[in-house]
Parts: C-alpha cells; sequence; structure tokens
C-alpha cells in the first residue's frame, strides 16, 4: 500500500538502475582503450577488429528486433539482469581470447548489453515507475553512469597497464556479476507488483492495495500502423540510423585515433576519461530542459558538441594535449545523443506502444553502428589515417538536425497527452 509521505519504492529501483548503468558502461565506454593492445596481441589489423564489432551491432539488432517478445516473455527486471549476465560472459571470452573466433563470440555477447539492460529497459522502467519527472530521472541514471564513467577510464587503464587487458576483463566480470545480483533484488518492472502506483500519479494520496498494471492500449501515444503513414517515423528512425553511424563509431577509435597522433598513456586516459565529466555537465541539466521545452534544444546542443569534438581530433597534436581532453569532453556531450532517444522517442511517439517504438529505433542505430566501425576502420588501413571519414562524419550529423526538427514538429503531431494532470495535458 502506498502511503503518503513515505519512502516511495520508485526510488529504490532508480537507486538500482544508478548501480547497473554505470557497470554496463565500466564494460562498454573504455572499451575502445581495449583496441591497441587486443590488436596487437592477436596480430590482426584494425579492419579485422572493426567486423568483430559488426558481428557485435548484427547480433544486436536482432536482440532488438525481438526486444518486444522477450519483455512479455520474461519482464523488465529479468531482462536487465540478465544483460549484466551477458556482460559478464562476453568478458570471460575476451579474457581467454587468443584467437578471432573468441574474440567474435565476446563480440556476441557483450552485443547482448545494451538490448537487454540499457536503454530501452531503463526507459520502460522509469516510464512505468514515474507519472513526473521522468526525464530528470532518466537524467540523473545515466548521470550516475557519467560519473563513475569518469573513474572506469582510470581505473581500466590501471587494470590495463599493471595487470594486462586480459585480467581486466576479468575484474570487469566479477562487477558484472555483483551488480547483477543487487539488480534482481531489487528491481521490479512495475508498481503493480508491489503494490503501488508510480510515482507522482495525480490522484495522489492513499492509494488501495489492489494496484492492477495499467493497460498499455489505454495510454496515449501513436499507433505503429498509423505512424508508419507519416513522414515523422522515417525522420525519427533516419535520426537513429545517422547516430548509429557518427557516434560511437568515433568514440571506438578516439583512442587510437590519439595513439596515432602521438599522445602518451597518461593523456589518452584523461581525455577519455573527461568523456563523462562532459556527458555529466550536460545531463541533468539536459533532461530538467527537456521535461520543461521539449527534446529539441538537447539535439541541437549534441550535434555542436559533437561537430567540435571532430574539429579537435583533426588538430590536437603531442604539443597541445589539452585539446585532447577538451575533445573527450565534446564527445562526452555528443555521447548524450545516444543517452536521450528513450526521451526522444516518448516526445515523438508517447506511451502506447513504446517499447515497440523504442526496439525499432536501436535497430536502426545499431544498423548505422554497423556501417560507421567498419567504415572507419578499413579506410584507416588503407589511406593510414581516420581524418576523410571523420569530415564525411562532420558532414553527415548536419543531417540530425533536419530530421530530429522534422520528427519533433509540433505541427500535426501523432499523439497527444490525454490524461488530466500529467505533464503536456491541455484542457479543450
Amino acid at each position: 500500500m502506498q502511503t503518503k509521505g513515505r519512502f516511495h519504492y520508485a526510488f529504490a529501483v532508480a537507486a538500482a538502475y544508478c548501480l547497473v548503468i554505470p557497470a554496463i558502461y565500466l564494460f562498454s565506454n573504455p572499451f575502445s582503450m581495449y583496441m591497441v593492445p587486443i590488436v596487437e596481441d592477436l596480430h590482426i589489423s584494425r579492419g579485422t577488429y572493426s567486423l568483430h564489432q559488426t558481428i557485435h551491432e548484427i547480433i544486436s539488432a536482432i536482440a532488438y528486433f525481438l526486444y518486444v517478445k522477450a519483455q512479455k516473455r520474461f519482464g523488465l527486471r529479468e531482462l536487465a539482469t540478465m544483460g549484466l549476465l551477458c556482460a559478464a560472459l562476453a568478458a570471460v571470452c575476451y579474457a581467454v581470447a587468443h584467437s578471432v573466433p573468441l574474440l567474435f563470440l565476446g563480440g556476441a555477447f557483450s552485443a547482448l548489453i545494451w538490448p537487454l539492460s540499457s536503454q530501452v529497459t531503463a526507459g520502460s522502467i522509469v516510464n512505468n515507475w514515474f507519472a513526473k519527472k521522468s526525464a530528470t530521472v532518466i537524467s540523473v541514471i545515466f548521470g550516475c553512469g557519467n560519473i563513475a564513467g569518469f573513474f572506469n577510464a582510470k581505473i581500466i587503464a590501471y587494470w590495463i597497464s599493471h595487470y594486462g587487458w586480459r585480467r581486466s576483463m576479468l575484474y570487469t566480470m566479477a562487477v558484472m556479476l555483483v551488480v547483477a545480483v543487487i539488480a534482481y533484488a531489487v528491481i521490479r518492472s512495475h508498481p503493480s507488483e508491489k503494490g503501488l502506483h508510480a510515482w507522482g500519479t495525480p490522484q495522489g494520496g492513499e492509494q488501495s492495495d489492489e494496484v492492477e498494471e495499467d493497460d498499455p492500449s489505454k495510454l496515449p501515444g501513436a499507433d505503429f500502423n498509423t505512424s508508419m503513414k507519416n513522414i515523422k517515423l522515417y525522420s525519427a528512425y533516419a535520426w537513429c540510423f545517422i547516430t548509429g553511424i557518427i557516434v560511437y563509431p568515433v568514440v571506438g577509435i578516439f583512442s587510437a585515433q590519439l595513439t596515432d597522433i602521438g599522445l602518451d598513456a597518461a593523456a589518452i586516459s584523461n581525455a577519455v576519461g573527461i568523456m563523462s565529466i562532459g556527458s555529466l555537465v550536460l545531463l541533468i541539466p539536459l533532461g530538467q530542459v527537456i521535461d520543461r521545452w521539449g527534446i529539441r534544444p538537447a539535439t541541437v546542443a549534441c550535434v555542436l558538441s559533437y561537430l567540435g569534438t571532430i574539429a579537435l581530433l583533426l588538430t590536437v597534436s603531442p604539443a597541445t594535449p589539452v585539446l585532447a581532453t577538451v575533445a573527450g569532453f565534446l564527445m562526452g556531450a555528443a555521447i548524450l545523443l545516444f543517452t536521450i532517444l528513450p526521451l526522444f522517442m516518448k516526445e515523438v511517439f508517447g506511451f502506447r506502444e513504446f517499447a515497440k517504438f523504442m526496439s525499432y529505433s536501436v535497430i536502426f542505430r545499431t544498423v548505422g553502428n554497423a556501417i560507421g566501425s567498419p567504415m572507419l576502420n578499413f579506410v584507416y588501413d588503407y589511406a593510414g589515417s581516420y581524418r576523410i571519414v571523420l569530415l564525411v562524419f562532420a558532414g553527415i550529423s548536419l543531417l540530425l538536425l533536419l530530421f530530429g526538427c522534422i520528427a519533433t514538429s509540433k505541427k500535426n503531431p501523432l499523439w497527444v497527452e490525454t490524461r488530466p494532470g500529467y505533464p503536456g495535458y491541455v484542457e479543450n
């Protein structure tokens, strides 16, 4: 029973996810620091290494495609836990890999981390548990990931330099297992599992012990089949596709680019670590801006940060390591194009079929990622530099502004809030 003035279990769920996201970031965000030692240890080219990332993205896309069915069968709590367990398995595969097949197997397991545990699941859980301030809560959760991310880069750099990249993977595995246990013990998929209503539900006050889960078909939001006839859907998915091509592929070669330029390990770890600070500085204020003014100002800020990152990566030198740190900060802000995706999709499509819209959005983003990463690394193998592709990516990033404006246009919206008291509701 939910009683006025008492601690709401929604905040326990959010706190648990404030551990899940940093754990995921420990595995994924500093992963670019593993690229050079893995390539050198296994004696493979960067192009071959990028194929392992392509396998990763293909499997990730399949996982996102099947996400809605998996959610219905297992539940959000179980998916979050399974994602962390997949991270542990991936870390083991990487740690014992002495050949390309095991490297690819590690990539396959790691491909399931984000589909199962991160944005779609986190966004769905927050939407279920928080009737108000969901953007701010998402920002806080991923903000915790970014705070941890700053230290994660330092931790991974220390582990790799002192113990080697293989043992670093084993330490990462241990962290994943601990957080998986906590997540399964605390997280619940829906307030009804605790006999509660979502925090901030307009009715307020005391609620009945008999609390039923909301029927998704009765929630306000766009219908997927109807939306297929609207340009907003295609613009939104084009936006997702482009973010996949240009954002994380650049994060993936960020360390390697600075290594090629001639920066030392300390300067590189500082630049990679500061990415999380860049995300953090913008993230929580960005969530509040989105709650008040919508998603569009946030996307513009992220694209401008991305352009600044590319400019600095093309001009930094061993004599100006501070520019690498600034590039890392701006890249951290640009990464928020990934973080705000659930909020972007919610603004465009609403709640009714949120998981379906969201799962397809990440499929398009993942396909983009599968294209962008090999593009960067095969061009590098041919030309010996990332410069050409980075310039192309800078131009492509401008399309995000166009597609974002079309998708979020207030003219002929795909849905309207029909629940009195909820954010966005307008009385007729």
